[in-house]
């Protein structure tokens, strides 16, 4: 086992080499499982379609063999190329079939990576749109190449089988397909049948396969290397369509999405055999902060692969002055075992300053630009602030350079003005759960918001309850339709049980708003739906109230300068909120820090047990009984500010 095991790392690197242009899978780096392939998807997806028809027209550019006949991977019948024409007796077969996305005619229909010259007989009587698996019980054919019959994996089921010098030409296209086509999942594509034996569910993304069909794809990936035949296809198609397959540039990215080393980050230097550089990325930027005057340092990764001469380091632009290397070179080993840039900045002013630190090698096929951002912050910082019942002392540590600070006071009241409130604001595309509070059904929570409602089934989004205060409200909602193929895709809006309008979209997103009365709506919710067959996806949701809003209103001599490091606010109200805020004066620090929240403490009073306490509530009042003289009662609301206070 040991021994097998070493060949098959052998083999995977040995076979590590193609024409992959410089960084295109530089964005793999570092991630593994649902996310590397999710990176794949993004390198791969955009490619030059040829169009089905057009497909004998390359096929003897991509699968012709040495002795200029078709190489066939379905049987061992010799065909030859008439020019581009079609080959009598063979077929434009789909690796993966068709019919799994419900055969629409889209990139994947034409994409040279699935589609192979195949001979007649096999592709209709074995494979048809069967799902590919080892045919181990009943062979109804078998020439020589192809199988067709019945599996019992996964509770049996019709199937056929490649030959053993293919399965991990077939187990890498269906690993592309699933990558490539990443979307169909998020836009119910995969349809059910056989496909429900391959495929989890129509939303699955990751890992898409059922666990037996990871297995066995893993296993023939490993077992048939990637062949030379692939190689060259790989570097024929990408020069036709424009994207490669990332599982014949480099096979052990499988067991880093679905295999045995799924739980390790992908390294990047793995792709390929010239030396690399993996970390940093080029043209990346690195962000850091310091304190103004205080000496800052920064750790920087590098990791190498195949490196045999050093790497030599510089600082170029206007500012470079301020800052330093620990050293001017890496060694190569340093750089394969992973290493770290120390790079030091001091500054005396609060500023930005930006410049570029180079790596350089004449090995690598260009330099490493890493554009650095060092940004000095102010020695302010607030301390903690000392509250009584009636006063709170504000207390900070000095700016570096300030004279003065205005410290400004205030208090929120009710001062007669209206103004739009926001009761809910959601960005469901930056989401990977549902809001807390809402419900819903018939949904789908994707990748650029809700999809809302299937092809046979509607759905809903309902909000938490919302308080309306105002007399009205507005609700925005950005939505689309999720697929073209239904007819007329609206949203329906609705506050509680009342339709309050019905949007139609298009495939593009759109705002839609509807202002409506919240005469007789106190507490309730808004429901988004739509119906069975009209699906729309919704990204976002805003609901704005018009309402009485509270005002800031300063304390009387307020906004006040101060030259110290505290100020005392006194004379105040027991068990009230206020607000403040600083603002250093005089120095090149002029940001506004704050608001912050003050709540007064309450002075101790006569203990009274709550037992003795008899209240009820009727219409708009609140009567207590057994209060007695000297008590003290006080109304607050839910945040604990006080709305009424008094002594009986």
């Amino acid at each position: 086992m040991r021994n097998y095991c070493t060949f098959l790392l052998l083999m995977f690197s040995f076979l590590l080499y193609a024409d992959i242009p410089a960084h295109y899978y530089d964005a793999t780096d570092g991630k593994n499982k649902g996310e590397l392939k999710t990176a794949l998807y993004h390198i791969i997806k955009d490619m030059n379609a040829v169009g089905y028809n057009n497909l004998w027209q390359y096929f003897p550019q991509t699968d012709m063999r040495p002795d200029s006949t078709v190489w066939d991977m379905y049987s061992n019948t010799i065909y030859h190329f008439d020019g581009t024409n079609p080959v009598l007796g063979m077929d434009r077969e789909h690796s993966l079939p068709k019919s799994w996305w419900g055969g629409t005619q889209n990139n994947a229909y034409s994409d040279l990576y699935n589609l192979y010259p195949s001979d007649r007989t096999a592709n209709s009587t074995a494979k048809n749109s069967y799902t590919m698996a080892v045919i181990d019980s009943t062979v109804t054919f078998d020439n020589g190449v192809v199988k067709g019959g019945f599996s019992r994996l996964d509770g049996g089921f019709r199937a056929w089988e490649p030959g053993d010098e293919y399965k991990g030409d077939f187990a890498r296209i269906y690993m592309y397909m699933v990558t490539c086509y990443e979307y169909f999942s998020t836009q119910d594509m995969w349809v059910q049948g056989y496909v429900a034996k391959q495929f989890v569910n129509s939303t699955n993304t990751y890992p898409v396969f059922n666990d037996w069909t990871t297995q066995m794809l893993l296993q023939w990936n490993a077992q048939d290397p990637v062949s030379t035949k692939e190689l060259n296809r790989n570097e024929k198609v990408y020069q036709i369509q424009g994207n490669r397959n990332p599982f014949i540039d480099c096979p052990i990215l499988a067991e880093y999405i679905w295999g045995s080393k799924k739980d390790e980050p992908f390294s990047v230097g793995l792709i390929g055999t010239q030396p690399y550089i993996s970390k940093p990325l080029n043209n990346s930027k690195v962000a850091f902060t310091g304190i103004v005057g205080e000496s800052a340092s920064l750790q920087i990764p590098v990791q190498g692969f195949r490196l045999t001469q050093p790497i030599h380091l510089e600082l170029h632009g206007e500012n470079s002055n301020k800052f330093s290397l620990d050293g001017t070179s890496i060694s190569p080993a340093d750089a394969m075992n992973g290493c770290e840039i120390t790079v030091n900045y001091l500054s005396e002013i609060l500023t930005t300053d930006t410049v570029e630190l180079h790596l350089t090698s004449p090995e690598l096929p260009e330099d490493i630009h890493v554009t650095l951002i060092a940004t000095t912050n102010d020695t302010f910082t607030l301390l903690k602030t000392n509250i009584t019942n009636n006063s709170f002392t504000i207390n900070w540590t000095p700016s570096f350079d300030a004279t003065g600070y205005k410290v400004t006071v205030y208090t929120l009241r009710n001062i007669g003005e209206k103004g739009d409130v926001v009761k809910i604001n959601v960005d469901f595309s930056k989401l990977t759960s549902v809001p807390a509070g809402w419900t819903r059904g018939g949904t789908t929570l994707q990748a650029d918001g809700f999809k809302i409602a299937s092809a046979s089934n509607p759905g809903f989004i309902t909000t938490p309850s919302i308080e309306f205060l105002g007399d009205k409200a507005t609700v925005f909602v950005r939505a689309k339709t999720f697929n073209t193929s239904d007819r007329t895709p609206a949203v329906t809006v609705a506050c509680g049980s009342t339709e309050l309008a019905t949007f139609e979209t298009s495939a593009n997103y759109q705002m839609f708003s509807k202002e409506f009365s919240t005469t007789g709506f106190t507490n309730n919710t808004i429901t988004f739906s739509a119906k069975a067959g009209k699906r729309v996806v919704i990204d976002s949701v805003k609901i704005v109230s018009y309402e009485e809003i509270e005002s800031p209103v300063p304390l009387d001599n307020y906004p006040k300068i101060e030259i110290t490091n505290s100020h005392f606010v006194g004379d105040l109200e027991e068990e009230h909120t206020y607000y403040f805020t600083v603002q250093p004066q005089g120095g090149s620090n002029t940001h506004i820090y704050g608001p912050f929240t003050v709540f007064t403490t309450l002075v101790p009073i006569r203990q009274v047990s709550a037992s003795n306490i008899v209240w009820r509530k009727e219409d708009n009042y609140i009567w207590l009984q057994n209060v007695k003289k000297g008590d003290e009662i006080m109304l607050t609301d839910i945040t604990g500010r006080v709305l009424h206070k008094k002594k009986r």
